[in-house]
């Protein structure tokens, strides 16, 4: 997915300031009449089907703030690549926790489905059959795991298998 350029860098730089170590951004310049939001934290909660996430308003249009710390930070504005949180928390923007992702890699770190009864991604408890059950999914293809007796060995052998097929962005569920 490409996604609509950010302002220039130096123009956020006059009106935001972003802290690293908070993610947190405040308004160092007001356009036009409204200078009460200068000192303020900027942005705004937007909520969305699966989680919520801070949008910073800047000449009428949107912009999500991980996008924009990211830009800010390191100085590239990742027009075709996503950012994903680290630790999932889609309102923690602080530096150490934002990264590149291909769309595919930030989807292999998501949260869990509401869904899911085990507790784990990939592992459920096959009724017929009495036993767990742990499959993957590997370039669109579900790859079956294998089928135990106890939960504990079905986990595991979905972690091996986020390993070796997700590496760093596996979920840490």
């Amino acid at each position: 997915m490409k996604y609509k350029p950010l302002p220039p860098l130096e123009e956020l730089k006059e009106l935001l300031d972003y802290n690293p170590d908070t993610g947190i951004f405040t308004w160092i310049k007001a356009r036009g009449r409204n200078s009460s939001i200068i000192g303020k934290e900027a942005g705004y909660l937007q909520k969305y089907e699966r989680d919520t996430r801070i949008r910073i308003g800047i000449d009428g249009k949107l912009y999500l703030a991980h996008r924009l710390a990211y830009y800010i930070y390191h100085g590239i504005d990742p027009l075709e690549k996503d950012i994903d949180h680290e630790d999932r928390n889609s309102l923690n923007n602080k530096i150490d926790n934002l990264r590149l992702a291909t769309r595919k890699e930030n989807s292999r770190n998501s949260k869990i489905s509401k869904n899911n009864t085990s507790g784990v991604t990939g592992v459920h408890w096959n009724k017929s059959h009495k036993r767990w059950e742990a499959a993957i999914k590997v370039s669109y293809v579900k790859k079956h795991l294998g089928s135990f007796t106890n939960k504990e060995d079905a986990i595991k052998a979905r972690e091996e298998a986020e390993i070796k097929y997700y590496g760093d962005f596996r979920s840490r569920d």
